[in-house]
């Protein structure tokens, strides 16, 4: 009687799916804007989206780099958005007899909740990292505190547990 109950109850799953999906939209939404940002600072030498306070000491260049680098970071994020709503319903909504015929590649084949968040911990690592040159860049290398190596410290210690986590699978 109780196990009917969660067998339906799973079908929840769906709207965690969809918020996904609509987040991995606008994330794709988003990192099409950094990329035309980055072609008005590197052609235009001015922000696409008026109001944003520049540092002088920039090259159009270099404001088009991190513009980039944001834009990767934030399609990376959308497509993990993506993976993990197709992930939890391939989990908890196909069958067990079906998951075999998935004409799904390898590398798309999700296997179990902790998959999923290796995923989302690699993924947190790389925004980490490029939120940190983002900052390296913008401040100027020159300028750089003792603490500023705090975040990069906390990238290494995420990522050599996400390294012992891996081993362990």
């Amino acid at each position: 009687m109780v196990w009917q109950y969660f067998t339906r109850v799973r079908y929840l799953v769906l709207i965690a799916a969809v918020a996904s999906l609509f987040g991995s939209a606008l994330m794709f939404f988003i990192g099409v804007g950094k990329t035309i940002s980055a072609f008005y600072y590197y052609f235009f030498e001015r922000p696409f989206f008026t109001g944003e306070a520049l540092p002088e000491y920039l090259t159009p260049g270099d404001l088009a780099t991190v513009s980039l680098a944001q834009a990767i970071d934030v399609f990376l994020f959308a497509l993990v958005m993506m993976i993990f709503a197709y992930g939890i319903l391939y989990l908890f909504l196909v069958e067990d007899d079906k998951k075999e015929q998935a004409a799904f590649p390898g590398w798309l084949r999700i296997t179990s909740i902790f998959q999923l968040k290796m995923i989302l911990g690699e993924v947190i690592v790389f925004i980490l990292f490029v939120h940190f040159l983002e900052t390296a860049t913008k401040t100027g290398y020159a300028n750089l505190t003792p603490e500023s190596l705090i975040l990069p410290g906390a990238i290494l210690l995420l990522s050599l547990s996400l390294m012992l986590l891996r081993q362990n699978e």
